[in-house]
């Protein structure tokens, strides 16, 4: 655990009528501050909502058995989305049925990225429940934004590339 202390800085106008400047300050350090432990999924009871509405902590769990990883992105301040990363062969599946598509004259090339990018979200998207019927209702850059999140957090965007 990390200790903090607390500086406060005081204008000191008189001390710098005293010494002859411009401006003087007077600075306090307080005694240290003990910061709050974050605390992890694994330490939350089961049966404890994860946010309001949302999954339990016990399903988050259950997820992260199965998938690994778990993650959440806030779209509002009261709606989260929980989701898991994309598997080499689920991509491979999604990327051979879009050429499918194509190939059979069914879908444009801008029709295919927005196929892609839904079956991505279908996919991935663990809560709340999810797929492409749902669109109607949701907002238009959801399967978007999901799905380049899952896409960069399985390894399709390098969180550092350096020259050696």
């Amino acid at each position: 655990m990390t200790e903090n202390r607390k500086v406060v800085v005081k204008d000191a106008p008189e001390i710098a009528e005293e010494v002859q400047a411009d401006y003087a300050a007077v600075v306090e350090a307080s005694e240290p501050v003990q910061q709050e432990e974050s605390v992890g999924i694994e330490d939350i009871p089961d049966d404890e909502l994860v946010w309001p509405n949302g999954p339990t902590a016990g399903q988050i769990k259950a997820w992260k058995k199965e998938h690994g990883d778990v993650y959440v992105t806030s779209i509002s301040y009261d709606k989260h989305i929980a989701w898991r990363t994309l598997t080499r062969l689920e991509y491979k599946n999604l990327f051979k049925k879009m050429e499918q598509l194509m190939q059979a004259g069914q879908l444009t090339q801008s029709e295919a990225n927005l196929w892609n990018e839904e079956a991505i979200a279908e996919v991935c998207i663990l809560y709340p429940s999810y797929d492409k019927q749902s669109l109607i209702s949701e907002m238009a850059g959801l399967p978007s934004l999901i799905s380049q999140e899952v896409l960069e957090a399985s390894g399709f965007l390098a969180l550092e590339v350096r020259q050696l």
